[in-house]
Order: structure tokens, then C-alpha cells, then sequence
């Protein structure tokens, strides 16, 4: 085969839309405003870097009883992309049976978007693009859920990028939390995976080791104010001199 073609992404995770929806106080309501507009930033943003692909890693709504009309508006905004759209479901909008995923047809609304749906996994070939994405679909009702059990092999010479939503635990580091993503299991994708796009994490954090490129985008706009390292999505290039990464903040 011969060199995959460059490829332009953005990635960003942990959106939360629909946070405090409940509650009407102007500081809240300002809140939310503030985090639909960071997420309109994303969009805008890719469309401007003419990314081809654009990656959500999971808590884009915060809770599964978000209402209707913010489901429908995160699907419009994701429909104003012009490149194709992959999207996996996080802790706090998992793919459980009548979740909100199911309830409401997003890709009906975002043509280009496909959401992971699988729990054990699954590989998308986006027509038109040298690109592998892989990703698992989180179950509320699996207590052992391991982002990354099942990542495959590489299939060929086209990039290859794995969406996870989940804690990244180093070596020797703490092993009860929920969702983890070991860093032997980073190490064991080395040379067959060209781009971890993660989510779980508010901050902004690079997890990468041992040559494979590993990186938590950070909320467009965090939930609370106390976390200073969000405010951020990352856009990723794919060419001949490797893979590199760079921030933009979007939060205002």
C-alpha cells in the first residue's frame, strides 16, 4: 500500500452538555451557556482548521436525563462539521439498553456522525480517508469495564486511531479506580496505533508513553471553575513526519 494520505483531526471529550439543567439559578444558566458555546467553538474550530475528522470521546451530555431539545442541539452542532464525526459513549452517557443514545437518533439529525455502539468494540473504515477508528462502547452495568480489552492489531499502513473514555493508570499506580487504562496496555499498541484520543479527564493531560501518542483533550469548558487546565481541544496532524498534536483553547 502505499503512504497514507495527511489527515487533519480534532478531538475533544467531556462536554457535559445538559449539567444543570435542573437547576434555574442565573449562575447555572449562565454556566450552561457558556458550555454550548465552547462546544459551538469546537465545531467552529474544525471547520476552520479543515479538520477531516473529528473525534468526541465520551461525556459529550452529562447525565442520561438530559432533556430532548440538548440532545437535538448537540446533534445540529455536530451536523455544522464538514468532515466525518465518531463519537463513543462515556461514564456519563453510557450505551445501556434505552439510554440516551437509543432514545434519540442523533445520527438522523448529524448525517456524517457514527456513534460506537458495541460494547465489545468496534473497527469504522470512514470512506475517503486513509483511517482505522476503534472504539468500545461503555455499559453502566459492566463494574469491570476496561476501555481498551480487545483493541486489535493493526490492519495496514492507514492511520489507525482508538477512542477510550477511561482512567489512565501508570505503572505501579493506583488500580481501584473504574475504567482503567493501563499503561502496559499503551505499550502493547506501540507500532499498530498511531493516536489514543482520550476522554474521562476534565484537564487536559498527555498520558503518551512508550512511542504510542496518548492524549486526554480536556473539557471544551469545565464544570467548575476550580479546574484550570480545560478550556481546551487538541488538533491532531497525520502526515509523513509522524503524528503531532498542538492545544487551542475554545472556552472564551
Amino acid at each position: 500500500m502505499r503512504e497514507p494520505r495527511p489527515l487533519r483531526v480534532v478531538h475533544t471529550s467531556d462536554v457535559h452538555l445538559g449539567a444543570y439543567a435542573g437547576n434555574d439559578h442565573p449562575a447555572w444558566v449562565e454556566r450552561r451557556r457558556r458550555m454550548e458555546a465552547a462546544f459551538c467553538r469546537v465545531i467552529d474550530l474544525a471547520n476552520r482548521e479543515r479538520a477531516d475528522v473529528l473525534v468526541l470521546a465520551g461525556d459529550i451530555f452529562d447525565n442520561d436525563r438530559v432533556p430532548a431539545e440538548t440532545v437535538a442541539w448537540a446533534a445540529a452542532q455536530i451536523g455544522r462539521f464538514e468532515g466525518q464525526a465518531f463519537l463513543i459513549p462515556g461514564n456519563h452517557d453510557p450505551m445501556d439498553p434505552g439510554s440516551i443514545y437509543w432514545r434519540h437518533d442523533m445520527e438522523a439529525i448529524a448525517k456524517q456522525l457514527t456513534i460506537v455502539r458495541a460494547h465489545r468494540g468496534e473497527i469504522h473504515e470512514p470512506e475517503g480517508l486513509d483511517l482505522v477508528v476503534w472504539g468500545r462502547a461503555y455499559l453502566d452495568s459492566d463494574w469491570h469495564f476496561r476501555p481498551l480489552d480487545g483493541l486489535p492489531e493493526r490492519l495496514d499502513r492507514r492511520w489507525h486511531i482508538a477512542l477510550a473514555h477511561g482512567h489512565f493508570v501508570p505503572e505501579g499506580g493506583e488500580t481501584y479506580r473504574s475504567l482503567p487504562i493501563h499503561e502496559h496496555e499503551l505499550a502493547a499498541a506501540r507500532g499498530h496505533w498511531d493516536y489514543f484520543a482520550l476522554g474521562h479527564w476534565e484537564p487536559h493531560a498527555d498520558v503518551s508513553r512508550h512511542g504510542v501518542t496518548a492524549v486526554y483533550s480536556g473539557a471544551p469548558m469545565p464544570l467548575s471553575d476550580a479546574n484550570r487546565r480545560a478550556g481546551l481541544c487538541v488538533i491532531v496532524d497525520f502526515d509523513a513526519g509522524g503524528v503531532r498534536w498542538r492545544t487551542e483553547r475554545v472556552d472564551g
